[in-house]
């Protein structure tokens, strides 16, 4: 490149740098850099109510603090699939689809993804930090000699639930536990044989997992009245081996039990449980994005505070509570009931409005007579006004004959009251006005009369 054309290079360039804004490249550095990208490895499939709730925790709550972040999801439907040679697919889709990918953080919903990327995180996404949420009964064991990788243990509430049942209802002798044979399903049954073992002499324990849907249904409407279902399966199969989600297959079971049902998990609820101490898997996702915030914003994973176990709740449903005549005055303190009706106003509203209508209405056709009455009671007084006006009409057009010509004769001084008839003119006069008369003698017709007075002596 000879001198000219390097000068010419050098011009360009500088052109360039004066016109491009000197922030705009820093800018654009710093909007790459705060742009982090996170990848959602969900266990399940999209319409699984327990993941879903977990994934809407966790977005909602994580792109509140960092609105820009990035987020996608991997659903691995370990629900409709399951064997080695399905998790080997898996690893084989996850290596082919990231290897080469970057993420700043992965989070990973149950334990059929956590258990993928425990085994697998090195070789397909790095040392990328992992934030886990959903696995049940996790063993911190698990974790020993692995770096960046913090989570939540999902572990239920069995124990308080089954003393929840001895306390409601306290004739029970048995307790039937309806599971799944998934992974999950595995790890939920020992947590349950667990919690039963401490109660132990209370009842006999029946353990119904992997049953299709007729078999099982045919066990449930065999059961004894002093029995109680305690329900945590992920899915049933049907005869045909289609497997039904867990909440669809809970409500045929409910309708088909002649016992209370019980539960692990906030999702179940609604759906043919009577309730129990559940888990609230959104609050879990939400908790779950708190500790991804801190591991984004650049907090060392060693440092970030652990969660403590499961902050379960006292849940019921106010509807299967009616059903199996359980009063709400025996609930746990605090306890959350939901289909509750409305309380007595609400629930008389139709008939209080109804009620305030007709006595609305009966006011109005009250004003409204006292409207008409008052009208002809107007009447009334008008006519009597008008009738009094033309008496004092007729007493005025009176008064006026007397104020007018009065003919009066020139002797004797009578009035002529009519063409043939003549009175008194004092008579006349008080006829037609309110004049009265007194007599007397004036002096003249003294003296025409009598002569002349007589002088008084001096």
């Amino acid at each position: 490149m000879d001198k000219s054309m390097l000068r010419l290079l050098l011009f360009f360039l500088t052109i360039i740098h004066l016109l491009v804004p000197a922030g705009a490249t820093r800018a654009g550095a710093a909007e790459v850099k705060i742009r982090q990208k996170v990848l959602i490895l969900n266990s399940y499939h999209s319409g699984y109510r327990g993941s879903d709730d977990i994934a809407k925790g966790f977005t909602e709550t994580l792109l509140k603090s960092l609105p820009q972040t990035e987020i996608q999801t991997e659903y691995l439907d370990s629900k409709n699939y399951s064997g080695s040679a399905f998790d080997a697919k898996i690893i084989d889709l996850l290596r082919f689809k990231y290897a080469r990918r970057h993420f700043d953080l992965i989070f990973s919903t149950d334990d059929y993804a956590f258990d993928i990327l425990e085994k697998e995180r090195e070789s397909i996404f790095g040392a990328t930090p992992v934030v886990f949420c959903g696995t049940n009964s996790f063993d911190p064991v698990r974790l020993k000699g692995k770096r960046d990788i913090i989570g939540i243990d999902e572990r239920p509430s069995f124990k308080d639930t089954l003393d929840l049942v001895f306390r409601l209802h306290p004739k029970t002798k048995e307790i039937i536990a309806i599971s799944d044979q998934s992974v999950t399903g595995r790890l939920n049954e020992e947590e349950f044989r667990q919690a039963a073992a401490k109660v132990s002499t209370k009842a006999r324990y029946s353990y119904l997992a992997g049953l299709r849907m007729d078999q099982l249904i045919a066990r449930v409407k065999k059961v004894e009245p002093d029995s109680v279902i305690v329900y945590f399966a992920s899915f049933v199969e049907d005869k045909n081996g289609e497997r039904i989600s867990s909440n669809d297959a809970l409500r045929i079971v409910s309708d088909a039990s002649p016992v209370p049902i019980y539960g692990g998990w906030e999702f179940s609820l609604g759906n043919g449980i009577v309730g129990g101490r559940l888990i609230n898997l959104r609050e879990h996702g939400a908790a779950a994005a708190v500790m991804a915030v801190s591991v984004l914003k650049g907090a060392a994973v060693a440092t970030t505070p652990s969660i403590a176990p499961s902050p379960n709740k006292d849940m019921f449903d106010y509807k299967q509570m009616q059903r199996f005549r359980i009063p709400e005055s025996r609930l746990p303190k605090g306890s959350m009931v939901i289909n509750k009706p409305p309380n007595l106003l609400w629930s008389l509203r139709v008939e209080i409005l109804a009620t305030i209508s007709v006595i609305l209405l009966f006011a109005l056709i009250d004003n409204l007579f006292r409207l008409v009455h008052s009208r002809r009671t107007i009447k009334m007084h008008r006519d009597a006004l008008i009738e009094r006006n033309l008496e004092l009409e007729e007493a005025l057009s009176k008064i006026k004959v007397l104020e007018g010509i009065i003919p009066v004769c020139m002797y004797c001084k009578q009035v002529q009251n009519n063409e043939q008839s003549w009175q008194q003119m004092e008579s006349y006069i008080s006829q037609h006005s309110e004049a009265q008369f007194s007599h007397g003698i004036c002096p003249a017709c003294f003296k025409e009369r009598f002569g002349d007075c007589p002088t008084k002596k001096a």
